[in-house]
């Protein structure tokens, strides 16, 4: 300030005493020298050195507002630089310097003294374990005694004490001497300085209970992440495969941001840790975009916000690839940020979301409502210092982390919510699907007797009055007769599937020879195939094979598909065999059935095991069936612990294959 008044003095006077002078300047000049004035003024002054003097009974201590910090923006600067030229540092006034996301690097310097400690071997602490490079250098009376480079692009092999953050050791200068830090950071991910200088003993207390808070944490997240991926096997909704990979890429990104992935994953691999948490930040805004497309909402403008919602999921798969083959260096900031603030608009738009599907009554909404404002809380509270609005707060990893926590406590409960209203509904279908196959069976059973009446009796009035009748009548009784027996054939269709779908059925297991069986089975449909000239076989590359099964219930499937075979070929052969298999990683049997028929349309394979499906004719005189007897052959091998697939061509015939286990396990 000094300089500042002795500059703006010598002017004053200097325009005092040229009277002569002043009268003749014009106005042109008169301005220049009141510039020339103002520029005095505000020139900035090269501060002299931040310095702090610590004593023992300090320790640790935060150095963020003693450091001197100088922006490189062309990346140029050596130390030698540094120490050669006259840099105009700035000192910081924050308690920890938040510089953004930025392609600058940025130079800080300190003084450290000491009384006590001279000579002692002290720590440099920097929580930041998502800064991209660290240059430190120690240096005692202008001369750099130790250097060492720390940060993501350095592997832990060559580091000193490898650390979930940067950590360097270095020995104070002696007393009466000077101990200069100099330290340079270069980060696309955002530059915050949490700097602290502490001792090996202070270090290692700090470290345990925080080690065991994020033991704690990322156990919670893992098994959240386990329970998701288990009811998404069990129950296939969309809903669980979006909180899963919430969850694995929540858990990804904090093992980032607090260094311990590092510790525990990838500390061997150069810029893994920023690679892992951009990757897993995109992926974290398709699992929110596949969350809000899984919401039950009615709205006007669902449709059109769900297609925008998948259009982002889908494209943070091209985003993950981009941060996953890219040079660390090449990342753009300008990516990094418009990645950020997309994520946020996702998270505040699903969060609406949860608040009009809340509204609307939906009960797991409910808990969703809590957990996302939770977590856009935490993900701003993240967002405004990497965005450089304002300084980091002290404890802002443990807030973020607590918050999150308290979110996916949340998320569980909407899930169990999710469930229970899940298993209501299936308690609600089954006693629905108990009372409709109730009805079946009374209603079969009362159309079963008139049905067999009329049946047995336009038979017999055809077998006895034959000679009597003319050729319409005749008809007419034949058509009575072909249609009776359809129906008759529905209603023990029906029989069978009411059956099926009943709580008392349990199959009667038993051993079963099967080459002994299958033979019993083609003399049963051979006088079928004898009628129609064709050939059936069996075919068994071994015999005497036991096999725990229904044998009434598998020899009724049996009966079920050949008799199809038959209907459905005019010519050629039908072979029955099987074969051991490992089946379900289990000895089992696979039965085949083999055809030369007129196989089966692509678009009738689609439906075929669905209820009343049939194929249409390729003329009236084709043979029709109910449209339920696939449907009663899968659902009857499926009781029986198998499995049923087949494999058919249009004019090129059919082969379907039925796997059972050898033997049945029991709970």
């Amino acid at each position: 300030m000094r300089q500042l008044f002795e500059r703006a003095r010598f002017v004053l006077s200097h325009l005092l005493t040229s009277s002569q002078r002043r009268f003749n300047l014009t106005a042109s000049r008169l301005l220049r020298v009141l510039i020339l004035l103002l520029l005095a003024v505000v020139t900035p002054q090269i501060a002299a050195a931040a310095e702090i003097n610590i004593s023992r009974n300090q320790l640790p201590v935060n150095l963020g507002q003693y450091l001197d910090i100088y922006e490189d923006p062309e990346r140029r600067l050596t130390i030698d630089d540094i120490l050669a030229q006259d840099i105009p540092w700035q000192r910081s006034d924050e308690a920890i310097p938040t510089l953004g996301i930025s392609e600058s690097a940025f130079w800080f310097s300190l003084v450290v003294s000491s009384e006590d400690l001279a000579g002692e071997n002290l720590i440099l602490v920097l929580e930041g374990p998502t800064l991209d490079r660290i240059d430190f250098y120690i240096a005692h009376d202008d001369q750099i005694v130790w250097q060492e480079t720390l940060g993501d692009t350095v592997s832990f092999d060559e580091i000193a004490l490898p650390y979930r953050i940067p950590v360097l050791a270095f020995d104070l200068a002696q007393q009466g001497r000077e101990t200069r830090i100099y330290f340079q950071i270069r980060s696309q991910a955002g530059i915050e300085v949490p700097l602290q200088i502490t001792s090996a003993e202070a270090l290692t207390q700090d470290s345990q209970s925080l080690l065991a808070f994020f033991g704690g944490f990322f156990a919670f997240l893992s098994l959240c992440f386990a329970l998701c991926t288990v009811l998404y096997y069990i129950m296939r909704e969309r809903q669980f495969i979006a909180h899963t990979l919430f969850f694995g890429c929540t858990l990804i990104f904090f093992l980032s941001q607090t260094g311990m992935g590092r510790v525990w994953f990838w500390g061997g691999m150069e810029s893994m840790n920023n690679r892992m948490a951009y990757m897993s930040g995109a992926g974290l805004i398709a699992s929110i975009c596949l969350i809000g497309q899984s919401l039950n909402l009615v709205n006007a403008y669902r449709d059109q916000v769900v297609i925008v919602l998948r259009f982002i999921a889908l494209a943070m798969i091209p985003a993950i690839l981009y941060f996953l083959i890219i040079p660390s260096d090449q990342v753009s900031p300008g990516n990094i940020r418009t990645i950020m603030m997309l994520g946020l608009l996702v998270a505040v738009t699903v969060f609406f979301m949860t608040v009009l599907a809340a509204y609307q009554g939906s009960r797991s909404a409910v808990y969703l409502v809590c957990s996302w404002l939770l977590i856009v809380l935490a993900y701003s509270s993240w967002l405004v210092y990497k965005l450089e609005f304002i300084e980091r707060p002290a404890a802002s990893s443990l807030f973020s982390e607590a918050l999150v926590t308290l979110a996916a406590l949340m998320v569980l409960l909407s899930l169990s919510e999710f469930v229970r209203s899940k298993n209501e509904e299936f308690v609600q279908a089954r006693l629905e699907t108990k009372a409709k196959g109730d009805f079946l069976r009374n209603v079969s059973r009362e159309f079963l007797t008139p049905v067999h009446l009329i049946l047995a009796n336009s038979k017999r009035l055809l077998a006895s009055q034959a000679n009597r009748l003319d050729e319409g009548t005749r008809q007419h009784v034949s058509t009575v007769i072909k249609q009776s027996d359809h129906l008759h054939n529905l209603i023990n269709d029906l029989l069978e599937m009411a059956q099926l779908e009943s709580d008392s059925f349990e199959p009667e297991f038993e051993l079963v020879e099967m080459s002994h069986f299958l033979n019993e089975v083609r003399d049963m449909m051979l006088p079928s195939a004898m009628e129609k000239d064709l050939l059936i076989k069996t075919d068994f590359t071994s015999a005497n094979l036991l096999v725990q099964t229904d044998q009434a219930r598998l020899q009724h499937v049996l009966l079920n598909i050949i008799t199809n075979a038959i209907k459905f070929t005019d010519s050629g052969e039908i072979v029955i065999g099987y074969k051991a298999i490992y089946f379900k990683r289990r000895l089992g049997i696979e039965i085949f059935i083999r055809d030369t028929g007129r196989g089966m349309s692509e678009e009738f394979q689609q439906r075929m095991f669905e209820e009343f499906a049939r194929e249409h004719p390729d003329s009236e005189s084709d043979p029709q069936g109910t449209g339920l007897g696939m449907v009663i052959v899968k659902r009857m091998v499926e009781k029986l612990g198998g499995e049923v697939q087949f494999d058919s061509a249009r004019n090129k015939g059919s082969e379907f294959f039925i796997r059972l286990p050898l033997r049945q396990q029991y709970s």
